[in-house]
């Protein structure tokens, strides 16, 4: 047994560090990886997301073509993350335009990138956040469903991508996605989201459509049915205030609404 254990533990050491990389994190947060071009930060392979793996021997199948290749990680319910990336370069301050949004952030995952800006990763599970680029504030963007992110480890001209881990170890759990940037998330436009034919629910692309009078009462039960079932109950409840003080025409009573997200919790709870 321990003839085999060194073996193996040999046939890791002789992987190329790029390779051994992504073994690593896919190891430690059994995460979905393929590889990118660490310069352009473009997939080295064709439908990406689809032929994302976590296995070691599909990884160091999947990369041996590509020497020096970065780990290209999945955001959104692939592997039950969002990025918000925040950039601090040609003027902008990514940081600070997100801090005068003033949203409580957790301690979380912080992957510093080689142009000096750094990676925020949050947990979503299966809710589809959409990919937006300065929409949530200035100089951050935000990848979710059918986005990715360059990972920690890869190295390109310009540095390293690297996990701070004075914040989060490797192996820590991520801090859920706080309701103050999901709101904005949600709200970002859809428009600026990179289309790679991930599904759309029809309630999640009007969630931030504005509702008039006569349909308020069944158009926020069809929205706050879709939040329960994305997204744990404060939440879901955190944003249904927000839809219905944005978008409804006039907002419904307090009350109102509160009655309303009780009733279709209480069914959802009742039909599981």
């Amino acid at each position: 047994m321990e003839t085999l254990r060194t073996k193996d533990h040999m046939a890791k050491n002789l992987l190329p560090d790029y390779i051994q990389n992504a073994c690593d994190w896919a190891d430690m947060r059994n995460w979905k990886v393929f590889p990118v071009n660490p310069e352009t930060k473009a997939p080295c392979i064709k439908d990406p997301f689809g032929r994302a793996v976590s296995d070691r021997d599909e990884i160091i199948d999947l990369f041996k073509d590509f020497p020096g290749a970065g780990t290209g990680i999945p955001t959104g319910p692939s592997n039950k993350f969002s990025v918000a990336d925040v950039d601090r370069k040609n003027g902008v301050d990514g940081w600070f335009n997100l801090r005068a949004r003033e949203i409580d952030l957790p301690t979380t995952a912080v992957v510093h990138t080689p142009s000096g800006g750094f990676h925020l990763y949050y947990e979503t599970g299966d809710l589809e956040v959409p990919n937006s680029v300065s929409q949530v504030a200035a100089g951050v963007d935000v990848r979710g469903a059918g986005g990715y992110v360059v990972g920690p480890g890869t190295i390109n001209s310009k540095g390293r991508y690297t996990w701070d881990t004075q914040y989060l170890s490797p192996l820590g759990k991520l801090a859920k996605m706080p309701s103050g940037l999901l709101r904005h998330c949600m709200g970002a436009k859809l428009e600026d989201a990179y289309s790679t034919g991930w599904r759309r629910s029809p309630v999640r692309e009007e969630l931030m459509d504005i509702i008039t009078e006569g349909s308020r009462n069944n158009t926020m039960a069809s929205r706050i049915g879709y939040l329960i079932k994305k997204l744990d109950t404060d939440l879901a409840w955190e944003a249904a205030q927000h839809i219905n003080a944005t978008c409804c025409k006039p907002p419904l009573d307090h009350r109102e609404l509160e009655n309303t997200f009780r009733s279709i919790l209480k069914r959802d709870t009742r039909n599981g």
